[in-house]
């Protein structure tokens, strides 16, 4: 799958990095050459409440992505894993941030203990995500995604914010051996 006509949902809570997420994957898209059309609800995010990113890349009209339609959901956080399944279409696939082992349409990658344990801090854990949505899923090049990575965060945190889509990367490559 790669990001020529691609719906997608971001699932997670307030503080949890659900916008930033979808601003590297715009910046992403667009220079990529994609269309792209993104749209975020983050009511009560502020207070750990559900935060929804909705993603399409390519030729689309309208952000909002229906329910069955999405080719990929990522779920930041455990509990928001149904309301993410909600939207995948029959083919697609759950990125979820949990431990586990992949089941059919559901990959596990247990992002929030990788960023502890590598980082030092679980906030690291969307990117981690995006590392594993980048090789598994966009198919793009590690070097991309910290291209659009850089233009979207402070330079100040970059360093490790690129270790963090480095793992990503990294987690991929072993879900696929």
């Amino acid at each position: 799958m790669a990001g020529e006509n691609l719906q997608m949902v971001v699932t997670g809570l307030g503080g949890q990095g659900v916008i930033l997420l979808t601003r590297i994957i715009g910046q992403w898209a667009l220079s990529e050459g994609y269309g792209v059309l993104a749209t975020e609800t983050h009511g009560m995010a502020a207070r750990g409440g559900s935060v929804t990113a909705h993603i399409k890349i390519g030729r689309h009209h309208f952000p909002l992505v229906a329910k069955g339609q999405a080719q990929v959901a990522l779920a930041l956080a455990p509990g928001e894993e149904e309301r993410a399944k909600e939207y995948l279409a029959p083919q697609g696939i759950l990125l979820t941030n949990r431990a586990g082992k992949p089941q059919e349409k559901v990959m596990p990658i247990h992002a929030s203990h990788i960023a502890t344990k590598e980082l030092g801090s679980p906030l690291f854990a969307n990117l981690i995500m995006l590392g594993v949505l980048g090789k598994m899923v966009l198919n793009t090049p590690k070097k991309r995604l910290l291209e659009a990575l850089k233009e979207v965060t402070h330079p100040k945190y970059f360093e490790n914010n690129s270790r963090a889509l480095e793992l990503g990367y990294k987690e991929a490559s072993n879900a696929t051996t």
